[in-house]
């Protein structure tokens, strides 16, 4: 039996490109298609570099972490989510084996059908709701600097602006470092901050908590704001703290 090293390679890279965007939906993270794309071929890569004569060695359990590592990493990033969705991707391809295996013959054909078949079960089936929460990336942009970061979808925000009625999604001190330069404790006091800013996109936005209101947020109004790839309403609110220890950095409505 001929095995092209091309075509080895192209299949590792199409079947861990479905089941690393299968591993996102489950995690309720946007695709992040050229990430996931690229650690598929990281592990196309290193299945084809495994067929070479004298390399047979990287086929061992050892290297198989260190390649998934290294896709896990390349896909997911280093925050603290990594690791669980790195599980998840080991455990997704554990479901395709078994599938494929049921299957009797394993041909490429079938390969490439479970594998797309998990993927879209990720998708349809689970919705990004199995692990309970569902985040979305989100750029904002404003006087020719942009920041990209994650957002939380909770159904508890229901901030809006009390002059236009318009909603607004709130971003941490962290966003607002990046793309403000504006510390926590400037934050924290909405009010003097607002009357030594010179630009008028900056507004005190009301908000109330449980058992508290009169609270502000301080707003503003940015060129555009980008919800995976969509354009929303513009206004952002920013708090003096870091939501999730990190994990992410906004909030969206429910």
């Amino acid at each position: 039996m001929v095995v092209y090293l091309d075509g080895v390679m192209g299949l590792n890279f199409l079947v861990d490109w479905l089941l690393l965007l299968g591993v996102n939906r489950l995690s309720g993270f946007p695709p992040g298609l050229g990430r996931t794309a690229a650690a598929a071929a990281v592990g196309g890569g290193y299945a084809g570099v495994c067929l070479i004569p004298g390399f047979g060695f990287l086929g061992s359990a050892l290297w198989r972490s260190v390649s998934l590592g290294i896709m896990s990493m390349t896909a997911f990033g280093l925050d603290r989510t990594a690791l669980r969705r790195g599980i998840l991707f080991v455990l997704l391809s554990m479901a395709m084996g078994g599938l494929a295996l049921s299957m009797d013959s394993g041909t490429v054909a079938e390969l490439i059908l479970c594998a797309g078949g998990l993927a879209i079960l990720c998708r349809l089936g689970f919705s990004g709701k199995a692990v309970g929460r569902q985040f979305h990336t989100v750029r904002l942009t404003h006087q020719g600097k942009s920041v990209e970061l994650r957002a939380l979808s909770d159904t508890g925000n229901t901030l809006t602006d009390p002059l236009s009625g318009e909603r607004v999604l709130v971003a941490d001190s962290f966003a607002a470092g990046q793309l403000l330069g504006l510390t926590p404790e400037q934050l924290s006091d909405p009010a003097g901050t607002l009357t030594k800013m010179t630009m008028l996109s900056f507004r005190l936005i009301p908000y109330q908590t449980i058992g508290q209101r009169g609270n502000f947020l301080l707003g503003l109004r940015c060129d555009t704001v980008e919800v995976d790839g969509k354009k929303t309403g513009n206004l952002v609110a920013f708090a003096p703290v870091v939501f999730g220890n990190g994990a992410y950095h906004g909030l969206t409505g429910g």
